[in-house]
C-alpha cells in the first residue's frame, strides 16, 4: 500500500509545554513548532542571524512534558517566513539514535494523551449562548456584535457594515450580525435560442477566482460566434422520501401497495398547503421491513426543498392517520427524511433521474471559430474531451464535466441560490464529438439544477438586481434561468477543455521556479533605516518614513500586469519623508524581476494562441524584457545633466538579489502637465510637443554614435539586432495575424498584408537601422510614460518608466511620441516639423552634424519598427485589458506609415 511521502506532522500545542534549546556556540532557547518522523521545525527568536542552508546542529535538546529529548546531527533542509517569523525545518542527519528519539516524540504527542492542568466543561449554566435569539432588529444585531467581539477579540469592522435590513430576512438567516461582501464580475454575452430564453445574456458571477469570468467569456464569445447555443429544459422533479418502519416484510409490503394507490388522495392533500408544489409521482421502495416512500413534485418558479418538506410531513400525517384502520399494521417510526432523497449530494440516481430542474445546451463550434477563438482546432478538442473521458471513468466520476461547478457556484451566490445546492447542481454530462464536417459537436446536460427565481435568497435586494440582469426575477422565469446557467456550464467547459488542449492551463499558472526561500520585500520594511540606505545619490537622511495616499493612475504595464501573478510587494508606494531639510515626498518604485514579466508575457501569448506562445517562448530572452529590473536602475542613476533635467529626481536605488529586491526611490511626481494623458491626448499642442522632443533629444545626445560603448554595460543584456528581427520573422507574423483575428473592425485584411510584407523584408531594412548612429532610447515614449513640468525657462520634459530602454533609433522615440498624440495629421507638414526639431537639437547637444535624408529615412523605418513590434504587442496586452488609446493610436500610426508611402487600406 503506498502511503505517500510526506510524513505526518503533528504540531505542539500550548498543553505540552514544549521547549527547545539550541548549542551553537551559546545556548539558544527557540520555539518548537511541528515535528514528524524524519524532522523538527523551530522558530527562531526575532533578530538572530540565520544559518545558511545544509547548516548542521550537534546537539540539540527538546523538552515536552517534562521529558528530555537529545537531538543530535539536526540539518537546515528549508528556512520559510511565516507571519514574519523565520521558521527551520531541521532534518535528521542519518544519526540513529536521533531518528529514534523523533519516533519516541511522535508517539507521545500523537499518542499519549496530555495531562491538563485543569479540566474545563461546560453545562446549561456556563456555555455561553448567543443573544437576542429570534429576534430581527438591529439592536439585536448590535447586541450579538458586541457579544462575539468580547467573546472572540475580533472586531469585525467590514463584516459589521452592511445595507441589509434585519427585519426583512427573516427566513434567509438567524443570529445575524452583518454580511460579507463578493465581487460580482460580469461573463458574456451569450447567444442562447431557448424555448424559455432567447437573444443575448450576460451572466452575473460573484467569485474571487481569477479568470473565471474571463474564461467563460471567451467559450460565450466563441459558441456566439458559432450561431449560438440550443438549449431547453427537459423536466423538473423535487423530492422529498419520508421512511416507515413496520414489524416485518409482509406489512411493508402492504403499506407499499396501499401508498401508490392513494396517489390522488396525497395530491389533494399536498394542494392545501402549498401553491407552487405539485405532486406529480409516489413510489414505494421496500427496503426488508422499511418503505421510503417517494414523493416526486414539480415545484415551478420555487427551488422547493422547502416547500416539499411540508407538504409530504402533512401528507404523511393523513398516512398515518389512515394507516389506522388496519388492525396490526403499526407504524414503529417514521422520519420525514432517511436521505433518499440525495438532498444536496451528489448520487447516481440523481444523475439517472434528476433532481430540480434537467436542462440540456447543445451547440456546434466549426473548426474556423475553434482556432480563430478557442487558439485549438476542433479536432484537438475533440482530442482533450476523449482524453478527460478515460481520466473520469478511471476516478469513478459520477457524470464528465470539466469544471461546471465554477459556474453553478458563481451563478448561484450573484443570483440568491441555496448555495449549498452547488454540490448536486454541479453534476453535469459534457459530451463533444467530431462531425463528417470536421465541426465539434458539443452538448452539456445538467440533470438537477436545483434553482428557483421566487422565495428564499432571490428576494434579497443585490441578488434580485443580479436576476434582473437576466430578466429572471420573479415568477414564470425558472426555466429561462436553467437554459442560461447550461448555456454558460457548456461556454466554461469548452474554453477550460480548449485551454488545456493548447497548453494555455498550465502556463496561465507558471511560476518562476527558486530553490531557496526568499525573504520578500514587505510593506512593513519600507521604513526609514530602507530610505537612508537608499538614498545614496543625495544626502537625504529619513528621519522618520510615513506612507500617505496618491491618486495615480498606477504602475507601468509591465509592473502592473506582472502583479496579478506574483505574490509580492511590486509597484508604486508613495512616502513622507521626514529629514533634517524639511519634509521630502518620494515614490518608491518596486519592480518584478525579468524573468516574472517574461513569464507574464509568456501566459498571455498562451492564451493567444498556441503557436504565438511556443513562438514568443522560444525569443523569451530576446524581446527587450531580459534585465528590465537592473536595467531601469542603472538609467535613472546616470548623473549627465542632460538626463537629470529630463527625468525625475533620483535619491538612490536598491538592487538586493538575495531578497530580489529592485527599488528605486525618486520624486513624487506631482502637478506636472498632462500626467497620465494617454487615453486622452487632446491637450498635447505644439508646445507640449516641443518641450517633449527637445528634452528626449538631450538624452539622446548622451549615447548618441556611441553604440559600441553602451553595448558594453553589463545592465544592458538584450538589444535588438537585424539578425535577431529576422529570425523572429516568425513571432511577427502571429502577431499581426493575432491582432486581425481580435480587432477586425479596425485592423483589416489589408492592413494584415502590409504588415506581413514588411515583415517579409525586416532582415533587409533593419541592416540600415544597424547601419545608422543609434543611442540609448526610452522605448516606451508616450503620455503614459513622460509629462512637462513648469520650469524657469518653460516647459521641460519629465520622462519615468525607463525600464524598457534600449539601443535604437533616436528617432524611434520620436515616432511612437507622433503615433500617441498627433490627430491623424492631412499632410506631413507637421510631422516634417517635428522631425526637424529633433534632429537639429540632437546636433546641437551632441556636437555632430547629422544628415537630414538619413534622418528621415531612420524615421521612417523607426515606424516600421513600431509596427511590426511594439504595437502588436500592445494588442496582446489590450486583448485582455483595454487600453482606450490603442484604437486610436493604431489609427494614427497607420496614418503615419501612408504619408512615408507606405499605403494601408
Amino acid at each position: 500500500m503506498n502511503m505517500g511521502t510526506l510524513a505526518t506532522r503533528t504540531a505542539f500545542q500550548q498543553c505540552h509545554d514544549a521547549r527547545c534549546l539550541l548549542t551553537c556556540g551559546s545556548n539558544l532557547s527557540i520555539t518548537p513548532i511541528d515535528v514528524s518522523k524524519g524532522h523538527l521545525c523551530v522558530a527562531m527568536p526575532g533578530g538572530q542571524e540565520l544559518p545558511s542552508l545544509g547548516t548542521v546542529y550537534d546537539e540539540l535538546e527538546l523538552q515536552v512534558q517534562g521529558r528530555s529529548y537529545p537531538l543530535k546531527r539536526m540539518r537546515v533542509r528549508q528556512i520559510r517566513e511565516v507571519k514574519g517569523q523565520a521558521h527551520l525545518v531541521l532534518a535528521c542527519d542519518g544519526c540513529a539514535d536521533t531518528e529514534e528519539q523523533l519516533w519516541q516524540l511522535s508517539y507521545q504527542l500523537r499518542v499519549v494523551e496530555p495531562t491538563p492542568s485543569s479540566e474545563v466543561s461546560y453545562d446549561e449554566f456556563t456555555l455561553p449562548k448567543v443573544p437576542a435569539r429570534g429576534l430581527y432588529s438591529e439592536e439585536a444585531r448590535q447586541e450579538r456584535l458586541a457579544f462575539v467581539r468580547e467573546e472572540t477579540g475580533a472586531t469585525l469592522s467590514e463584516v459589521a457594515c452592511t445595507r441589509l435590513e434585519p427585519r426583512k430576512l427573516v427566513s434567509n438567516i438567524e443570529a445575524l450580525i452583518g454580511s460579507v461582501e463578493i465581487p460580482v464580475g460580469l461573463a458574456g454575452p451569450l447567444h442562447i435560442k431557448g424555448r424559455h430564453a432567447g437573444g443575448l445574456y450576460y451572466a452575473p458571477m460573484a467569485t474571487s477566482e481569477g479568470a473565471l469570468v474571463a474564461s467563460a467569456t471567451r467559450g460565450a464569445t466563441a459558441l456566439s460566434r458559432a450561431g449560438g447555443v440550443q438549449a431547453r429544459v427537459l423536466g423538473q422533479r423535487m423530492m422529498r422520501v419520508p421512511l416507515f418502519c413496520f414489524d416485518g416484510m409482509q406489512q411493508a409490503m402492504f403499506f407499499a401497495d396501499w401508498v401508490q394507490d392513494h396517489y390522488s388522495e396525497l395530491a389533494s392533500e399536498v394542494r392545501k398547503y402549498s401553491n407552487f408544489a405539485q405532486l406529480v409521482e409516489v413510489q414505494a421502495q421496500v427496503m426488508g421491513r422499511n418503505v421510503h416512500v417517494h414523493f416526486i413534485y414539480e415545484t415551478g418558479d420555487a427551488a422547493g426543498q422547502n416547500m416539499t418538506t411540508t407538504c409530504t410531513w402533512q401528507a404523511c400525517q393523513w398516512i398515518l392517520r389512515q394507516i389506522q384502520r388496519f388492525d396490526g399494521l403499526k407504524v414503529r417510526n417514521f422520519m420525514v427524511e432517511a436521505n433518499l432523497s440525495n438532498d444536496k449530494k451528489v448520487t447516481y440516481q440523481t444523475f439517472l433521474k434528476g433532481r430540480g430542474v434537467r436542462v440540456m445546451a447543445e451547440a456546434r463550434l466549426s473548426d474556423e471559430i475553434c482556432q480563430k477563438v478557442l487558439k485549438v482546432s476542433a479536432a484537438q478538442l475533440v482530442s482533450a474531451y476523449q482524453n478527460f473521458v478515460t481520466g473520469s471513468l478511471a476516478a469513478g466520476m459520477v457524470g464528465l464535466n470539466i469544471n461546471v461547478a465554477n459556474v453553478v457556484a458563481a451563478m448561484f451566490t450573484a443570483l440568491g441560490q441555496d448555495i449549498a445546492c452547488v454540490h448536486e447542481s454541479a453534476l453535469g454530462q459534457l459530451h463533444i464529438e467530431l462531425t463528417a464536417e470536421g465541426d465539434a459537436y458539443c452538448t452539456m446536460t445538467l440533470p438537477s439544477l436545483v434553482i428557483g427565481t421566487v422565495g428564499g435568497g432571490t428576494n434579497l435586494p443585490q441578488q434580485r438586481e443580479c436576476l434582473e440582469v437576466l430578466d429572471c426575477a420573479g415568477p414564470g422565469k425558472a426555466h429561462k434561468l436553467a437554459e442560461i446557467i447550461a448555456g454558460f456550464c457548456l461556454a466554461l467547459d469548452i474554453s477550460t477543455l480548449s485551454a488545456i488542449a493548447a497548453d494555455q492551463f498550465a502556463r496561465a499558472h507558471e511560476r518562476l521556479g527558486r530553490n531557496r526561500p526568499v525573504n520578500y520585500l514587505k510593506l512593513g520594511d519600507l521604513n526609514a533605516e530602507f530610505f537612508r540606505e537608499a538614498c545614496q545619490l543625495s544626502d537625504l537622511r529619513p528621519l522618520a518614513a510615513e506612507a500617505i495616499k496618491f491618486e495615480s493612475k498606477g504602475s507601468s504595464i509591465i509592473t502592473e500586469l506582472t502583479s496579478h501573478k506574483v505574490n509580492k510587494l511590486l509597484g508604486h508606494f508613495p512616502f513622507k519623508l521626514d529629514t533634517q531639510q524639511g519634509e521630502v515626498a518620494v515614490m518608491a518604485k518596486v519592480k518584478p524581476l525579468d524573468d516574472e514579466a517574461i513569464i507574464m508575457l509568456s501566459s498571455m501569448a498562451a492564451m493567444c494562441d498556441a503557436r504565438l506562445a511556443q513562438s514568443f517562448t522560444q525569443f523569451r530572452n530576446e524581446l527587450g524584457f531580459k534585465g528590465c529590473h537592473v536595467r531601469e536602475l542603472a538609467v535613472m542613476s546616470q548623473q549627465d545633466p542632460r538626463f537629470t533635467r529630463n527625468a525625475p529626481k533620483v535619491y538612490g536605488v536598491v538592487a538586493d538579489a538575495e531578497r530580489e529586491a529592485y527599488v528605486i526611490v525618486e520624486e513624487l511626481l506631482q502637478d506636472l502637465t498632462l500626467m497620465d494623458s494617454a487615453d486622452d491626448t487632446c491637450g498635447w499642442q505644439r508646445e507640449h510637443l516641443e518641450a517633449a522632443i527637445t528634452g528626449i533629444a538631450e538624452v539622446h545626445s548622451i549615447w548618441y554614435g556611441r553604440e559600441d560603448e553602451l553595448k558594453a554595460q553589463d545592465w544592458l543584456v538584450d538589444y535588438p539586432t537585424a539578425a535577431g528581427m529576422s529570425a523572429k520573422t516568425r513571432l511577427w507574423e502571429l502577431l499581426g495575424a493575432h491582432a486581425r483575428e481580435e480587432f477586425p473592425e479596425w485592423f483589416s485584411e489589408d492592413d494584415l498584408n502590409v504588415f506581413r510584407s514588411i515583415v517579409a523584408g525586416v532582415g533587409d531594412w533593419w541592416a540600415d537601422i544597424e547601419a545608422m548612429p543609434r543611442t540609448l532610447i526610452h522605448n516606451d515614449f508616450n503620455p503614459r510614460n513622460i509629462a512637462l513640468r513648469e520650469s524657469a525657462t518653460g516647459l521641460r520634459l519629465c520622462a519615468y518608466d525607463w525600464e524598457l530602454a534600449t539601443l535604437h533609433l533616436p528617432q524611434h522615440d520620436l515616432a511612437e511620441l507622433l503615433c500617441f498624440t498627433l490627430q491623424t495629421p492631412e499632410d506631413n507638414s507637421e510631422v516634417e516639423y517635428y522631425l526637424e526639431l529633433h534632429r537639429k537639437t540632437l546636433e546641437q547637444h551632441s556636437g555632430q552634424a547629422i544628415d537630414p535624408e538619413q534622418w528621415r529615412y531612420g524615421y521612417k523605418l523607426a515606424l516600421r519598427d513600431l509596427l511590426i513590434n511594439r504595437l502588436p504587442m500592445y494588442l496582446m496586452a489590450h486583448t485582455f485589458r483595454h487600453y482606450p488609446f490603442m484604437e486610436r493610436v493604431y489609427r494614427t500610426s497607420r496614418r503615419l506609415l501612408e504619408l512615408e508611402g507606405v499605403r494601408l487600406s
